[in-house]
């Protein structure tokens, strides 16, 4: 295992230094890039965390979805080099041009952490690509931009929940761009996620592989001038086809063919003085009711129906972000979230209580304040109430307090402003339900109670503590 996990660092390493040489040293005949028409980006977020004896925290959120709604501090190692070709580059932004974009996704598996003495104690480093995509833009006539490839196929982000919603189908595949309007096709593997509730092997019958095809498309309409408010409407339509062999041979019984369908829209009101409001509302059906937790539409959720489909299901999300400045004093923003999914599966009689969950709904609440008490210096206090329902199981619930010093080399007063130096103090609260329930990682990590045998209670606590440190940059 530690040679594995040698070979993939330097298997990682070595891509990374290739792809970077490649991209500034290519013949001129092949429209070579400079270093002038060179980028590199990069994101990471690395550190140490402890609970409040000594075990290791890092990485075990102590949110109930296990995401970073309710509070992101607790997020694990994480790094995403990128780098953006400028093959053609025009001279100002209404010319034409042609970039090509790579980024890699890197962590490390099983809890260890990114380098040790030990080669990564023996664990290998994961490596895989979020993007590689080509895009030309002010194509045939100004504003249209065509790409193909692997992309980030997103717009709505709340930074203090790490949270994309409403549109996030980042993915494979192709689209077009024209002013505001935007349309895509995209395919996935995966139909689910099995830790959202979901089956993970919808895409499989008897051994058929079928790709699940979304189209989708947005478009952004603008109003107030100055104000720069806008009304954003999106929508979705998937489609998984039927599980067949070939005409000679019978199709799996299990392979139907399902369709789903997702409408949503947001509307974001520029309030002056740096503050802002966004409100999102989304609805899917069919196997586009992916949204439990903050899950992707095209993550399925629950069981199918007794015909082996998913009509009937459906799903709600609902955001609200807001931001506000208090000049050179503070920063605020608020998330609050509100997800309900409903199966296809209906439950009936004792299935209840020993069949998958035929609903599940959870909310959050979540206030972040940046203090900034010094250009180089600013402390952060944010606090979440949430809460989880799956099926017909009590409620679970937690109240989470962080505390986060945070020094800034920069002396940007920003929250943007990186890099960041952090110590971090996490404290939450939870109800016997979300206890005996593990809704949690911090309480599955640590035991808190045995959901399958209550009177198996090792740590009989309702309460969690995470204390840690972390540096996190972008560039």
């Amino acid at each position: 295992m530690r040679i594995a996990g040698r070979r993939a660092a330097v298997r990682a390493l070595g891509l990374v230094t290739v792809s970077a040489i490649c991209l500034t040293a290519a013949p001129k005949s092949a429209h070579a890039v400079g270093s002038e028409n060179f980028e590199w980006h990069w994101y990471s977020r690395l550190g140490m965390a402890w609970s409040l004896h000594g075990q290791k925290a890092q990485g075990q959120s102590l949110n109930l979805l296990g995401f970073g709604i309710g509070g992101r501090y607790e997020e694990d190692d994480y790094s995403e080099p990128s780098f953006v070709a400028h093959v053609v580059k025009g001279a100002t932004p209404q010319d034409f041009f042609v970039k090509s974009e790579m980024t890699f996704a890197i962590w490390r598996q099983y809890g260890g952490q990114f380098m040790q003495p030990g080669s990564n104690d023996g664990q290998a480093i994961t490596m895989q690509f979020n993007q590689a995509y080509i895009e030309a833009g002010n194509f045939l006539v100004p504003g249209l931009s065509v790409w193909g490839g692997a992309r980030f196929f997103r717009e709505q982000y709340a930074p203090i929940g790490d949270y994309f919603y409403l549109d996030d189908l980042s993915g494979q595949g192709g689209g077009i761009t024209y002013e505001n309007l935007k349309l895509a096709i995209l395919g996935y593997r995966r139909s689910a996620d099995e830790a959202l509730g979901g089956p993970p092997v919808y895409n499989f019958a008897n051994g058929v592989e079928r790709f699940r095809t979304i189209f989708a498309g947005n478009y952004k309409f603008e109003f107030g001038g100055e104000a720069k408010h806008h009304v954003k409407v999106h929508g979705e339509f998937h489609v998984l086809p039927a599980a067949t062999r070939g005409p000679d041979q019978d199709a799996p019984d299990n392979g139907k063919g399902d369709v789903g369908g997702v409408i949503g829209a947001k509307l974001h009101l520029g309030l002056g003085q740096g503050n802002w409001s966004d409100t999102s509302v989304r609805f899917g059906t069919g196997i586009a009711n992916g949204a439990a937790g903050g899950g992707k539409t095209y993550q399925t959720w629950g069981a199918p129906n007794d015909e082996g489909t998913y009509a009937g299901s459906f799903a709600i999300e609902a955001v609200e972000h807001v931001g506000f400045r208090i000049g050179d004093i503070a920063a605020l923003e608020g998330l609050g979230t509100f997800h309900y999914t409903k199966a296809a599966y209906e439950a009936t009689g004792a299935a209840v209580a020993a069949g998958p969950h035929e609903k599940q709904m959870d909310f959050s609440v979540q206030a972040n304040a940046t203090i900034f008490a010094h250009k180089n210096f600013h402390p952060v206090v944010e606090a979440s109430f949430q809460g989880r329902k799956d099926g017909e199981q009590d409620l679970g619930t937690a109240i989470k307090l962080s505390v986060v010093p945070t020094l800034v080399p920069t002396g940007e007063l920003s929250t943007g402003a990186r890099p960041h130096f952090k110590l971090i103090y996490t404290a939450a609260i939870y109800n016997d339900a979300a206890v005996l329930n593990g809704q949690s990682p911090y309480i599955r990590a640590f035991g808190l109670a045995d959901a399958t045998d209550p009177a198996n209670v090792r740590v009989r606590s309702t309460v969690g503590h995470y204390i840690g440190a972390r540096t996190d940059w972008y560039f």
